[in-house]
């Protein structure tokens, strides 16, 4: 009888044990305590019946009071000479010991948990329960991150498999993942220090870490704009359309919201210094920025940059499932820059016009007899020129009153000379190189060498005989 007793203690002891592991594998995983009992059930239950298929089985835990309690369920029925030993019971067995049995009422006998020690049932038991647990606690950090897909997090690389180039990156409550795919070539992420991550997708699974992260997104480089650009913050300059090919360059179109704010030039900032601030955050990757336009013939030109284009042909879709297709026409010594090395550029013009591109040289369109829209290259960069020289060249500028001829009646009713106003040349020559400075920003460094040279603004300049810059 004592050692009956003993061995009962030693039993009790084992499930308070079991409840309090429980309770720590809930706490760690960040996952309910009443769902990591409700795993612990369902893996009793399916590890017992996968030794006994026929077997019925309850289980009761009671994490408070630190009690574990299992059964067996027979269904009373009538006497007979053929029952199931493993699922029913006769009416008149049952009233033996529960004399408020009927048939149709389940019998419950207690399993001693020396029934579930045997080593297979054992093993059964732990895989189902860890199976459980990481499907309920993925289901958990699933409802948690799903809405955080298209965020950055900054978080620590906990480890990085050097065989599959899998990195494991900590997120405090649960670890995310970054495919070889997914990092930028080239880099190395090293294990104890934290980078940026975009959250990319969120897999509702039973196994593995469902948060993919990624640092080859162009997600991840919209982010560090917004961050590093007040004015991006401010609203003031928009990002339009962005395409990135990680390791090799990220094209990007943006637009002012404000007149006096150049949206390229204030992203590059002074002599690159804000770009460079996002490229060493992103392995030195470059960064090329264009200025967006609604008009998509000249939309096209500046994506299509620093690569010159002839011509294109437009051909819109038949359905809204459909893309657009654009067929760019250059120059046989040109194709080599708008293609790119394997294709990158054209991968990123497709991206950033949302279309499928092909290429071909002038002489192929001639084969074909493509009919094509001409451009002048030239004459569209010039465009952004001409209109921020008008903007100084009219009106009452400063600039203009001391480059026109003209006479005007000072107070004392002399005329006011050439002369005079020659004079004044110091104010002349600082008033012109704030102009050019704002003309520098536009990137037009073959007409300001001229400018500098001649430290005059030539007459003709104004003229635009090809306003769009198209010839039929």
């Amino acid at each position: 009888m004592k050692n009956r007793n003993e061995k009962n203690v030693d039993w009790n002891k084992q499930i308070i044990d079991t409840i309090n592991a429980l309770t720590l594998i809930a706490d760690e995983h960040n996952i309910p305590r009443d769902t990591a009992a409700d795993a612990l059930k369902d893996a009793i239950i399916r590890a017992y019946t996968k030794e006994y298929p026929e077997t019925e089985l309850e289980v009761l835990i009671d994490l408070d009071n630190k009690r574990l309690a299992i059964n067996k369920l027979f269904k009373v029925v009538e006497t007979k000479d053929e029952i199931n030993d493993y699922a029913e019971i006769t009416e008149e067995y049952a009233k033996k010991h529960d004399s408020n049995l009927k048939i149709g009422d389940f019998y419950k006998e207690a399993v001693h948990l020396s029934e579930l020690s045997k080593l297979s049932l054992g093993l059964h038991l732990s895989q189902m329960f860890k199976h459980n647990v990481t499907s309920q606690s993925n289901k958990q950090v699933y409802s948690q991150w799903k809405p955080r897909i298209g965020e950055v997090v900054y978080a620590e690389v906990e480890k990085v498999d050097n065989k599959s180039g899998v990195a494991t990156v900590n997120l405090e409550n649960t670890f995310g993942f970054v495919g070889r795919q997914e990092t930028i070539p080239g880099e190395i992420l090293i294990p104890g220090q934290k980078y940026n991550f975009f959250v990319k997708d969120v897999k509702e699974q039973t196994k593995g870490w469902p948060i993919i992260l990624s640092r080859a997104d162009a997600g991840l480089v919209r982010y560090l704009l917004t961050l590093n650009i007040p004015e991006i913050q401010e609203k003031i300059i928009e990002i339009k359309d962005i395409a990135r090919i990680a390791g090799f360059k990220t094209k990007l179109s943006v637009i002012s919201h404000q007149v006096s704010v150049e949206p390229a030039g204030t992203i590059i900032g002074p002599r690159g210094a804000r770009i460079k601030t996002i490229q060493e955050q992103i392995h030195g990757e470059h960064i090329e920025v264009i200025e967006y336009t609604e008009d998509l013939k000249r939309y096209i030109v500046n994506v299509c940059a620093p690569a010159e284009i002839v011509g294109f042909a437009i051909k819109e879709p038949a359905t809204p499932e459909e893309r657009r297709e654009i067929t760019l026409v250059a120059r046989s010594d040109k194709l080599a820059l708008l293609i790119g090395r394997r294709g990158s550029n054209v991968r990123l013009i497709s991206e950033m016009l949302k279309s499928n591109i092909e290429i071909n040289s002038v002489e192929e369109a001639h084969e074909a007899n493509l009919q094509y829209q001409r451009v002048d290259t030239q004459s569209f960069r010039q465009q952004p020129f001409n209109r921020a020289y008008r903007k100084y060249h009219n009106g009452s500028d400063v600039l203009n009153q001391y480059n026109r001829s003209y006479n005007k009646r000072n107070k004392s009713g002399n005329s006011v000379s050439n002369v005079a106003i020659t004079n004044n040349s110091e104010v002349i020559k600082k008033t012109k190189d704030s102009v050019l400075q704002d003309f520098k920003d536009l990137n037009r460094d073959d007409l300001l060498k001229e400018l500098d040279a001649t430290k005059s603004i030539p007459d003709n300049i104004d003229n635009d005989d090809n306003e769009e810059g198209f010839q039929e």
